[in-house]
Formats: structure tokens, sequence, C-alpha cells
């Protein structure tokens, strides 16, 4: 299999469309919870201290937690500008990887027309961006960007290169590689595994083993896999024997799937119909080598058995919603393009373009209001040395504190000033204490 490098008609525009949204959505997106935790005066000894004392007493995440700090502590100095930039990069690179590596995998070339480039480009884009459960959660907030979309994104790339077997890489990429594998269990050991499987394959055919690959990448997710802090948490949770872990799994993998899947699926439902003389029906939800990564993704979800139930948080099942998501690109490009088909993409883009942002942009736009007047408030009582006491709100038909549509979630104040977060967002402030009131 072959992913080509070069840019596709429409590839461009389509990727700076996707750009310059996620670099507004960004921008406008407040800090917000564990963000509060870790904001404080610049100081790299105290920043590898704590590093150091999560991984032995929290988590293994110890390269996550290093970035979380340095990107939130030199905030003063305009990182959240740099971030918003970069992590915006991020997501449209994530876009990009899953275009070429699910057209490559589905065996069919880019589209010659421009506009049907940049309409593929916009709709896998919002299958990212609608089809997993809390996206604001992995891509906009600061904390849960670098957790879950950077590995992730990391991850799918290593995962291109492997499927085109180009795993020759120099001394940078191999340490970029075991970085990568440091950000999230379950995912890093799902694709060990693929690596130790294509080693295997390789080495049957009588190839060379890329040996420096696997073992770098295997060596990260050891590293992230024995910290001593993933045990100590976990006696921390409620016991979980594995039917309860079970159950936990079954309703986690069956929230996966909600209203937002129909638009994409009819879409691209039309187009199979409208290439059925084409391509035999088998054949096309096969989508070549596509029906993997549904497989990959079921995989992934059956690794999540490792966590207790109480650390199974929606955010956690981003992977499987990202792989889940090729596979319908896959079907997506194995839609034969004719004049009909053309003409039912670019308007049903237009359309969830549309649905896209009359539904994002007054929820974000909100949000980032919400946050500034709880911030010039909590400013004005610390001024006056008063207790701080915040209005509270909330948004959507859920009664949580702060809720964006599609369980875009933000955790707000807190009614309890004990609240570890509420706690974090006082000492932030300069505030003795922080509560919410109806």
């Amino acid at each position: 299999m072959h992913i080509s490098p070069r840019t596709e008609p429409g590839e461009r525009l389509g990727l700076a469309l996707c750009f310059a949204f996620l670099l507004w959505a960004n921008w406008v997106t407040p800090l917000w919870a564990d963000d509060y935790c870790r904001t404080m005066p610049f100081n790299p000894a105290t920043i590898v201290r704590i590093v150091w004392g999560n991984y032995n007493f929290w988590t293994g995440r110890w390269f996550t937690t290093l970035v979380t700090f340095v990107v939130l502590d030199l905030r003063p100095y305009g990182s959240l500008a740099v971030f918003a930039v970069v992590n915006a990069g991020i997501f449209t690179f994530l876009v990009h990887v899953v275009v070429h590596m699910c057209r490559a995998v589905a065996g069919q070339a880019a589209p010659a027309c421009r506009r049907d480039g940049v309409a593929q480009h916009v709709l896998v884009f919002l299958m990212l961006w609608w089809l997993p459960r809390t996206i604001a959660e992995v891509a906009l907030w600061k904390t849960g960007s670098i957790g879950y979309l950077w590995p992730v994104t990391g991850e799918m790339w290593l995962l291109a290169r492997v499927l085109s077997r180009r795993t020759d890489m120099n001394m940078a990429q191999y340490v970029a590689v075991f970085l990568i594998a440091t950000f999230l269990e379950p995912l890093s050991l799902l694709l060990t595994l693929v690596l130790a499987g294509a080693a295997v394959r390789t080495w049957q055919r009588g190839q060379r083993v890329p040996w420096p690959l696997v073992c770098s990448h295997a060596l990260g997710t050891l590293v992230l896999g024995i910290a001593p802090g993933n045990y100590v948490r976990q006696r921390t949770m409620v016991p979980s024997p594995p039917v309860d872990r079970l159950d936990g799994l079954l309703g986690n993998l069956g929230s996966l799937f909600d209203l937002f899947w129909l638009p994409f699926v009819a879409l691209i439902g039309i187009g199979l119909f409208l290439g059925r003389r084409q391509v035999s029906c088998p054949a096309c939800l096969r989508a070549g080598r596509g029906i993997w990564f549904a497989g990959l993704a079921l995989a992934y979800m059956a690794l999540l058995l490792m966590f207790p139930r109480e650390a199974l948080a929606a955010r956690v099942s981003f992977p499987a919603s990202v792989l889940l998501v090729c596979y319908l690109a896959c079907l997506l490009f194995t839609c034969p393009i004719g004049r009909s088909f053309s003409m039912v993409m670019a308007s049903g883009c237009a359309a969830l373009v549309v649905m896209h942002m009359a539904i994002v942009v007054p929820d974000l736009t909100r949000l980032a209001r919400i946050s500034h007047d709880w911030v010039a408030s909590t400013r004005e009582q610390v001024a006056r040395d008063q207790p701080v006491i915040l209005p509270r709100i909330t948004m959507g038909p859920r009664h949580k504190l702060l809720y964006v549509r599609k369980d875009i979630i933000f955790v707000g104040i807190n009614p309890d000033p004990h609240n570890m977060l509420t706690m974090c967002f006082a000492r932030a402030m300069g505030a003795s204490t922080v509560r919410s009131v109806p």
C-alpha cells in the first residue's frame, strides 16, 4: 500500500478552512478545571519535582504532565497563543493523516475535481468533531488536548507509516515515537501490539524487521505501564471486579453511537447506493482494507478492561471514535464520484457546515463570556478582600455546571469550596475560597 505524500486537489483549501475554525475555537476556549491546577510561576525545578511525584504517586503519564505544566506555567509570556496555533495545527494534521491513510487503505485515487477534494476534507473534519463523545474535552481543553488529541494524532501518523511500510526513521523520529507511546496507556499498548504483529509478518516474509521502531515504541509503553503512580492511583478507586468493568465497558461502547452519526451515514449510504453497479455490497462495506479500522476500534475498547470502571471517563473512548471515523472515511472514498454524488456530497457538506457553525459558535462564545465574567467578578471580590461567590450557570438540557452540546463538558465552579478544582481556581486567582450559588 502506498500513501501518497503529494497534495491532493482541494486539500490545501480544505485544511485551511479547518485550521481557521480550529484556531478561533482554541483562542476563545478559556482555561478550565485541571488547567487552573497547573498554573503557577514558571520554575523548571518545581515542575520536574511535581512530574516525578505524579509518576510515582498518581499517574505514569509523565511527559503529558510535563508538557501541560510548561504550557500553562508560561501563560504570562504568551504560551496560550502558541498553544492555540499548535493545537489547531495538530488537529488539522490529524485530518490530513486520516484522509491520506484511508484513501490508500480503501485503494482509491484522489478526486480530480477540486470541489470534491475540499468537500471530502471538510467531511472528515466534521466526522472527527461530531462523532467522538466529548470533543471539547479532547481537542480544546488545554489539559485534555495534550493528553488525548496529541497522542491520537501521533499514533495515527505512526500507523500510517506502518501501513505504507515507511518504517525507516532518523533518531529524532525514534525519540518522537518513544514520547508518543508515553501518553495514553491503552492506545500505546494497542499500537505496540500492531507494531509487533507487523514485525512478525515482516520476518515471515524474509524482510528486514524495523527493530528500532518497534523497540522505541515498546519502551515508551513499558515506561508508561510500569509507573508506580498507576497502581497507587488505582488503589484510591472503588474496587472493580471483571464483571463490573465489563458492564461499564459495554455502556461506554454503546454510547459511542448517537444521532449525530445519522447525517454522515446517510450521506455515505447515498454514495454507496449510487455506485452499487460498480461495487458489490459486501466489497463496498469492506472498503478495501478499511474494515480493519473497525476491528482496531473494538480491540482498543477491549483494552479498556485494564481500567477500573470509575476511570472510564467518556474522553477515554476518543481513540476508538477516531478509528471508527477512519472506517467511515474509507467508505466515503469508496463511493464512486459521479456528477450526482458530487452534487449530493457538496450540498450535504454545506448543510453540515451550517449546522456545525450554528451550534458550536454560540456555545463556545457563551462559554468564553461566562469564563470572562467569572474571572472579572473574582478579581473584583479579591480586591475587596471578600469571600468569592460566583453565580452557578448551566448550559444545555442536563443539569451540569457547564454543558455544551454533544457532551462537550467543562467542569465549572463547584458549590463546595473544598472541591479540588474549585480550590485550584481560587489559588490561581489569589482568593482564599470560591464557591458558587444558584
